[in-house]
């Protein structure tokens, strides 16, 4: 399945492609070995057909939790 990646500003961010599926709280890597963290699902609506997820990248975290 292909995933559509959205940002906390509803922004697409670029796309995932995985047999997963993700809960709110999941991790995962894409290809460049970033990781995110899915906070919202299904948020963006002008893609009805499109599952998509809204996420974190994981160093946003860690700069926020110091």
């Amino acid at each position: 399945m292909q995933y559509l990646l959205i940002d906390t500003h509803r922004r697409p961010i670029g796309t995932l492609v995985s047999d997963k599926t993700f809960a709110v709280g999941d991790t995962f890597q894409n290809h460049n070995s970033e990781t995110y963290t899915v906070v919202g699902l299904n948020w963006f609506n002008q893609r009805p057909h499109t599952q998509s997820l809204t996420v974190i990248p994981q160093s946003a975290i860690k700069v926020a939790a110091k």
